[in-house]
């Protein structure tokens, strides 16, 4: 029981810094720290991810800074603001179109659908010529 390990799947709003060299390429698998606002002790220690991300969820603090170097001496040290839910800057974020529910693709395709089958009846109709006067459209009488 002492070498237990309990999971828990929490969704939520994550903060998101990537970070790129110059020509690019993502800031790979590359140390960082990132401090809240005014602590001298690090909030979270890693490696960034393959694409030279750093994921975390910003409590009710706003300011953070975040250092990240290679090996080779190249790196970053900025501060930035993180966008909390609930928090003054969270107003600001840009929000995501909404999305159109199926029922509203389906009921859309088969308005299109519908709206093809009347044109293309309308068109067959204006092309066939009228039957003369005189004419029956019975042939056996």
């Amino acid at each position: 029981m002492a070498h237990e390990v309990h999971e828990k799947l929490l969704l939520a709003e994550a903060t998101v810094v990537h970070l790129t060299y110059a020509d690019g390429e993502p800031f790979s698998f590359e140390r960082y720290e990132l401090f809240a606002d005014g602590s001298a002790k690090p909030t979270l220690t890693g490696r960034t991810d393959a694409q030279g991300r750093i994921v975390f969820l910003p409590d009710a603090v706003q300011r953070w800074r975040v250092r990240a170097f290679s090996a080779d001496g190249h790196g970053v040290d900025v501060n930035f603001d993180a966008l909390s839910s609930g928090g003054p800057a969270a107003s600001t974020a840009a929000t995501a179109p909404p999305d159109v529910g199926r029922a509203s693709r389906v009921l859309f395709g088969v308005l299109v659908i519908l709206v093809l089958f009347c044109g293309a009846q309308l068109f067959i109709r204006r092309r066939k010529p009228p039957a003369a006067a005189g004419e029956s459209s019975d042939a056996h009488s």
